[in-house]
């Protein structure tokens, strides 16, 4: 049998060596190219992680997965997000049944604006997918999103809109989210001024998963939309949680769907992606647990993905920010995720990067579709990773050296389309559970969360 504990011990020993950065992925397909360096990864490093990888049986879980077993076990309950994508399954097909639905009555309409009001999976997918997937010069609808509890943004958002010529989409889970019930109520009002009190909540939709609830809180039964109570918040993109992307192009969003589902069956069937996935969870794990870089910054030099590390930020550490499970070897769970629009970053947080001392690794997002007339943003890109990957030129003084040798994962997916980022999405959603499953946790409840989303409901109804 495997001993565990040795394996700890070697890695423990393999991460005091002396620090060189080693090249650890070089992977490529027709739609994403992976590059990574990181410090001391080695042959020993990788082979011991495999023996956790193995141990563990995570394989094993990748396939409890996709078979609907009940992989998020603290809450007796599968993880049916991945069922969305494949265009076989009862959920697909209800899911285009239902937008579809939706889609014809607000045609019917002479409709301008879409509301969007949701907060964490319902705010940062659904606003992901329409800045990335969506030309706002040839848009079907002008789409303002709305989350939060200042009721501020929801005057200065919706201050040059008219309410005849405004749908309001709802969503939420369980229908007992405080921010979105405010800005809800705040809605209602709102269209009170233009609207009669009777024909208000016609132009209210509601995505959830608490339809008897959503009915208390007014809205007509015609108008909900029903989510799959098995389908997590952050893992909701690819759902009816993304329905302003339906009404702009049905193609977009199937072509979305079909990229997530190539991730899906290459993870099991393709043995050179699956490994570039496995080898980032390791990264990650060795990274925060062996060379205390407890931080990651994620960098898009892709404007239509300005809002990717925001989206990133709630899947990883909402599904890996959990207690460290006392039987495992890894300490430290989820690392702290942060980032930003790369050329952005540049003139904010990269000097603390450069020559600042706490321990960052970056993962840097690309697109290979730029124009000869935008080929900045690929030039600062791939120069900036170079200067993170060079050596430290110690002969320098002290306030002109700079810390370079820093871990970096590059992606750069051939072009920004709808297939090629649901296939960067899934892949990263692969990879985060592998992390949950090296780490023994569970990646599909958010106790914390719940705390205090309950205790401020005990406060406000």
């Amino acid at each position: 049998m495997l001993n565990i504990l040795k394996i700890k011990e070697s890695l423990n020993a393999l991460a005091c060596k002396e620090n060189y950065l080693t090249d650890v992925i070089d992977f490529s397909n027709k739609f994403l190219s992976i590059k990574s360096t990181a410090f001391n990864f080695n042959t020993e490093v990788c082979k011991e992680f495999e023996n956790v990888y193995s141990f563990l049986k995570v394989d094993s879980a990748i396939e409890k997965l996709f078979n609907n077993e009940k992989v998020n076990f603290t809450e007796n309950k599968p993880a049916l997000h991945w069922q969305i994508r494949d265009c076989d399954s009862g959920l697909y097909k209800s899911l285009f049944e239902s937008l579809r639905k939706v889609k014809s009555q607000i045609e019917s309409k002479k409709i301008k604006n879409i509301v969007s009001i949701g907060i964490g999976g319902s705010f940062e997918g659904p606003k992901l997918l329409i800045e990335s997937l969506i030309d706002p010069n040839n848009s079907k609808f002008n789409h303002v999103f709305v989350t939060g509890s200042d009721n501020q943004e929801f005057y200065d958002k919706t201050a040059k809109l008219d309410q005849k010529e405004t749908i309001f989409i709802v969503s939420s889970k369980s229908m007992k989210t405080v921010e979105i019930l405010n800005n809800f109520m705040l809605a209602k009002s709102w269209c009170l001024k233009e609207i009669d009190k009777s024909k208000i909540l016609e132009n209210f939709f509601c995505v959830t998963s608490n339809p008897d609830e959503a009915i208390k809180r007014g809205f007509l039964d015609k108008n909900l939309i029903n989510l799959d109570e098995n389908i997590g918040g952050r893992f909701s993109i690819w759902s009816e949680i993304s329905i302003t992307t339906f009404l702009e192009s049905e193609e977009i969003f199937k072509s979305f769907l079909e990229g997530g589902f190539e991730a899906d069956a290459s993870i099991r069937s393709k043995n050179e992606y699956k490994e570039a996935i496995k080898k980032l969870s390791f990264i990650d794990l060795w990274n925060s647990n062996y060379l205390n870089t407890d931080n990651r910054a994620v960098l898009s030099y892709v404007w239509k993905l300005r809002s990717f590390s925001k989206y990133i930020q709630q899947l990883e550490m909402e599904s890996l920010g959990k207690m460290a499970n006392e039987n495992s070897i890894f300490k430290k769970t989820s690392q702290t995720i942060y980032g930003a629009y790369g050329p952005r970053a540049q003139h904010s947080f990269f000097q603390m990067l450069h020559q600042g001392t706490s321990n960052t690794c970056l993962e840097i997002i690309l697109s290979n579709d730029n124009l000869e007339s935008n080929k900045l943003p690929k030039i600062q890109a791939l120069i900036q990773n170079e200067l993170f990957n060079v050596s430290v030129e110690n002969n320098l003084d002290q306030n002109h050296r700079i810390n370079s040798n820093i871990s970096t994962n590059l992606f750069t997916i051939e072009e920004v389309n709808p297939f090629n980022l649901g296939f960067l999405i899934s892949s990263w959603e692969h990879k985060t559970f592998i992390s949950s499953q090296l780490l023994q946790i569970n990646p599909f409840d958010q106790f914390g969360v719940d705390e205090g989303k309950n205790r401020i409901n005990k406060k406000f109804f």
